[in-house]
């Protein structure tokens, strides 16, 4: 039950199904069964926006999932529900989205049982797993904020790990980096960007490449057909899975999924790589694929790691993982891309 918050709407009828947040068949905010007193009461009407998550990844999949329908008319405010008592107000770039929207209410986190007089609620268009492809409401919604964006000279992205802090990535990234400027990409790091900026890239570009990662979500919002989008795996998990699903919603087509795992780099204790672990890249396989899905135009002079740069880079992610990495290599099988 850990990380499933007792939350969410109930009415003269009961527990609100409509108002929960479901992530792959499974409801992440248990229902309500105990009566509290309100705490206050709203007069007016006003519109469930959800489960408020602080998580950069969830916020954008699943704290946003019901803002296809927050242009309505007559409410007064948007009200959320923090996923655990220690979240505060909202993130710049939270807030940002929020002006993306072009809302003209505000929106709210409610901290204690509140009793509201009307409330709409709208139903979960976005989020991780079934609804990953999001609903034609949603998806409509997103390609409104597309339009509103001014739009830049066509470039090619690779969007990099390097400048990310936490923990997770594929080893001596730097040398994709490198490998990419030469065949005439633009190197981002979305975490030093404000959301707007991030959007305005993606909108413009005509190739988008990178390891897979929540960064997706964000140029998944503004995908079209005319973009070429693919993503590098770094794990042996299906957590690239909703990014796929997402991107094909908006674009009418999968993403170029690009398996050339040769290893992972994980904490001894762990039996399957995650969203914690390194990958560990076979440069050579990598840039043939990159040359057959049309990412770039040869793979003659791509460079691979040296094995300095390769110890480097494990020793830096040891340091983060606070434990020596040990290495885990992948069987010849496992190289086959995923149906």
């Amino acid at each position: 039950m850990i990380g499933r918050p007792i939350c969410g709407v109930v009415s003269d009828l009961g527990d609100c199904l409509h108002a929960a947040t479901w992530r792959g068949g499974i409801r992440m905010t248990r229902a309500v069964t105990e009566k509290t007193a309100p705490g206050k009461r709203l007069k007016g009407k006003h519109m469930w926006g959800g489960l408020y998550y602080g998580h950069f990844g969830h916020f954008m999949t699943e704290t946003m999932s019901r803002c296809w329908a927050f242009d309505h008319d007559e409410i007064e405010t948007v009200i959320f529900v923090p996923k655990h008592p220690d979240l505060q107000d909202f993130q710049k770039y939270q807030s940002e989205f929020w002006e993306l929207l072009n809302l003209k209410v505000k929106v709210t986190i409610a901290r204690e049982p509140i009793s509201v007089e009307e409330l709409y609620v709208p139903g979960q268009g976005f989020g991780l797993g079934r609804i990953a492809k999001g609903t034609p409401e949603f998806r409509a919604r997103m390609r409104q904020i597309a339009e509103r964006l001014p739009a830049d000279n066509p470039r090619k992205i690779y969007i990099s790990r390097t400048k990310f802090n936490g923990r997770g990535g594929i080893v001596a990234e730097s040398v994709m980096e490198r490998n990419m400027i030469r065949n005439g990409y633009e190197i981002m790091h979305p975490e030093k960007m404000a959301l707007t900026d991030q959007l305005r890239y993606y909108k413009s570009a005509s190739h988008i490449l990178g390891v897979d990662s929540s960064a997706f979500h964000i140029a998944g919002m503004v995908a079209d057909p005319s973009k070429n989008i693919g993503f590098v795996l770094r794990r042996d998990n299906n957590a690239h899975e909703s990014i796929a699903a997402q991107i094909q919603g908006m674009i009418g087509r999968d993403p170029e999924i690009i398996d050339a795992l040769a290893a992972n780099w994980m904490d001894p204790l762990q039996d399957k790589s995650n969203h914690l672990s390194w990958g560990e890249i076979d440069h050579g396989k990598l840039a043939l694929d990159l040359v057959e899905k049309g990412f770039i135009d040869s793979a003659e002079g791509w460079e691979s790691p040296s094995e300095e740069e390769i110890a480097t880079s494990v020793e830096e992610a040891s340091k983060r993982a606070k434990v020596a990495l040990t290495r885990s290599p992948r069987d010849v099988a496992d190289h086959e891309s995923p149906q």
